[in-house]
């Protein structure tokens, strides 16, 4: 089954995310046909159970799609849209449909009027909020994980972008929410941070492959003093870094899904973001040091992707705040030495 989803997704997304369409994108034009696409492919009902109108795959294959949309630079909330899914349907919640999007509700104040729940609060830089039908997140109401389903045509979103142009708008929130919308979460899934960093660590390993693969082509194909620039050792050196670190990045994020959804998933997670934080930090940097002049132009598919990374970094939590989760799961385990605990593959952590 895996191979038939990554092989559709593959294929879907190499025919129809092309550089003029990211270009389109990043010039705030919604590719309203590809979104149709995925939806027949039925890709954004991966990550839901069978029973509950989904593929009934394992979470870890369903996750796989996130890194192959960050590999070819998708300009839609197909990850966002996935975790949205789950979570509804995690809380007994309506799949609606359409394009959904994901922010942490944490700043949100919800009391209970009568047989609604009023939301109040002001999100930030949530993904794809203009494009998006509804937002998802999960907010504290009595103690308890509550899971939103807010409608955007009743929010009032101001634009603002990432650096690859990709919309990060600004939420203000202030409705009442039907039962139908809002609902208390059976079980943590690990908090919204935690599912978003999942994505964006998946995203980012994609989007990193990506680079690697156009640095060596391009290293390959770029003649210098008579010989291709790859012949260098200094640029072997850059392209071997990159290739260290986009692979231990996989590896991490890949970690972290194969844990979706269990009690090891919080320090997985905080590894995963943490790693994958800095190694977009090398790549990018020698990405361009490797592509040289022609790497910053608008022309150059390069910048689409750094950008890209760059920009995931900072959010869902950057990798200082998830280094510091990995310190306190640290100091608060209850193994005799810290080789034991990084080495325990039972081991839950703190809370993210």
């Amino acid at each position: 089954m895996e191979s038939m989803i990554f092989d559709m997704a593959e294929r879907l997304f190499r025919d129809h995310v092309s550089h003029g369409l990211r270009e389109d994108a990043a010039a705030g034009q919604c590719p309203e046909a590809l979104w149709t696409r995925i939806e027949e492919a039925g890709l954004h009902m991966a990550l839901v159970p069978e029973e509950a109108g989904g593929f009934g795959v394992p979470a870890a294959e369903a996750l796989g799609l996130v890194r192959i949309a960050g590999a070819h630079g998708l300009p839609l909330p197909l990850a966002e849209t996935l975790i949205a899914n789950a979570v509804l349907a995690r809380a007994g919640l309506a799949l609606s449909g359409g394009r959904l999007t994901i922010a942490e509700g944490e700043v949100l104040q919800l009391e209970r009027r009568g047989g609604a729940v009023h939301a109040s609060g002001h999100l930030t830089l949530v993904p794809f909020a203009r494009w998006a039908d509804r937002i998802v997140t999960i907010a504290a109401l009595d103690g308890a994980d509550h899971v939103l389903s807010l409608p955007v045509k009743d929010l009032t979103v101001t634009p603002a972008q990432d650096l690859a142009g990709m919309p990060r708008d600004d939420v203000a929130v202030d409705l009442d929410l039907p039962g139908a919308n809002a609902t208390a979460l059976p079980g943590s899934m690990g908090g919204m941070r935690g599912l978003g960093a999942l994505v964006r660590s998946l995203a980012t390993a994609g989007a990193m492959e990506t680079i690697l693969k156009m640095s060596v082509e391009y290293a390959n194909d770029r003649v210098q003093f008579g010989r291709p620039i790859g012949k260098f050792q200094a640029i072997q050196q850059y392209l071997a870094t990159m290739a260290g670190e986009t692979a231990a990045s996989r590896t991490a994020a890949e970690m972290a899904a194969d844990s979706y959804d269990t009690a090891a998933f919080a320090l997985t997670v905080a590894a995963a973001k943490s790693r994958a934080g800095e190694a977009v930090e090398t790549v990018g940097a020698l990405a361009h040091q490797v592509h040289g002049a022609i790497g910053y132009t608008e022309e150059h598919a390069l910048h689409h992707f750094t950008k890209r990374i760059w920009s995931w970094r900072d959010e869902f939590g950057t990798e200082l705040d998830w280094t510091q989760e990995l310190g306190r799961a640290a100091l608060s385990s209850p193994h005799d030495t810290f080789w034991h605990f990084i080495t325990d593959s039972t081991a839950q952590g703190a809370t993210a």
